[in-house]
Order: structure tokens, then sequence, then C-alpha cells
């Protein structure tokens, strides 16, 4: 990330696939980088993924805005890029509503939030549990996005990782983080070479 002006990562994905947590994981991990991230709540659809989001910010001890349920989350995108400039955050990590990559109205709209924020990341989340289908997923989000990076949840389970290779290979995007647990710090740096020895 550049120093000395606020970056965004835009964290994207399907429904249940980790982004919430995720995105408060990754503000616990570059606060303790010594950035200065700032958490948007931007998926207004579920009154609980703003409350998650809230909660989870208050344990990692990262500030939160909120947009309004039912509201614009484009437009609440553009209030959060505007207050973490403001108050001089180093990084705007902003949290969106889970789609299907086959869902064009809502494939839009995250292609205007990504207009509004203008992101240094766009970073997708994908269930490490999901297997072969994820290639799927993270093409049509590569697609409509131009994704930067990929975050693999659910790695402290049973899943091998093989989709990280298959995704690898068909976007050439990087993996770029793990989560390998439920605690706020189980997020780390993907190793190619433990994936590779997992699959």
């Amino acid at each position: 990330l550049p120093p000395r002006r606020t970056s965004a990562v835009l964290v994207v994905g399907l429904q249940g696939s980790g982004k919430t947590t995720s995105a408060a994981k990754l503000a616990r991990r570059l606060a303790r980088q010594r950035h200065t991230p700032l958490l948007a709540a931007c998926d207004l659809q579920r009154p609980a993924a703003i409350e998650q989001l809230e909660a989870l910010g208050q344990r990692v001890g990262v500030p939160v805005v909120s947009g309004v349920v039912g509201g614009d989350p484009v437009a609440a995108a553009v209030q959060a890029r505007e207050r973490a400039v403001a108050e001089r955050h180093s990084v705007l990590i902003v949290d969106t509503a889970g789609r299907l990559q086959i869902d064009e109205r809502l494939m839009d709209e995250l292609g205007r939030i990504r207009t509004a924020v203008d992101p240094a990341e766009i970073l997708l989340v994908v269930d490490a549990m999901t297997g072969q289908e994820a290639v799927k997923i993270a093409e049509g989000f590569d697609r409509a996005l131009g994704i930067t990076g990929v975050i693999m949840t659910k790695m402290d389970g049973d899943a091998r990782g093989g989709a990280a290779l298959s995704i690898r290979s068909v976007t050439g995007k990087p993996i770029k983080l793990i989560g390998t647990g439920e605690g706020m710090d189980d997020l780390d740096e993907a190793d190619p070479e433990h994936l590779a020895g997992r699959i």
C-alpha cells in the first residue's frame, strides 16, 4: 500500500464465504503493521452484517463506519472514503454484500463501489471448502472487477486447498492470504510450499 495517502481495499465474495470476518482480520493485521485502518460496513442488505462488523471492529480495536440498512451501498462507500481521508486513516477496508458472480445487478453495484473508492486492492474471499466451484466464482468476479488477489478461508478444516492452484492458474491472480481459524489473528500470508504440501 502506498505511504502517505489513504488506500482502499475492497473485500468481495459470495455470502457465507467469510468476507466480514476476513475484513476484520485484515484490519487487525494491518493495525499490527502500524497502519491505521478504518472498516466500512457496506453490506446494507442484512442488518446482521452491519452488527457483525461493528462487533468485530470493537474486538480488534478498529473503528467502523456503517451505512444504513436498505440504503445505498455506493453512497455509504463514498462517505466512508471521505471520512477515512478526513481522519487520515492509512487504509479503508470496505466490506460488501455477498453476491453470486452471475447476478448482474449486484455485480454492477460492486463496479460502482469500485469506481467510488478507487481501491488499491480488490480481494476475493473464497471458502476453501467450495472446491473447484471456486474457480468459476473467481473467474466471474475477476471478469467483472479485475480482482488483485484472493483470501482463502477455512483452511484449518479438511479442505486441501486444490482450488487455490486452479484459481491461480485460471485467473493469474495470487492467493495472498489464508484464514486458518476463528481467532482474529488467524490470517496468514499464503505460503506456496505449504499450500502445495497440503494438496
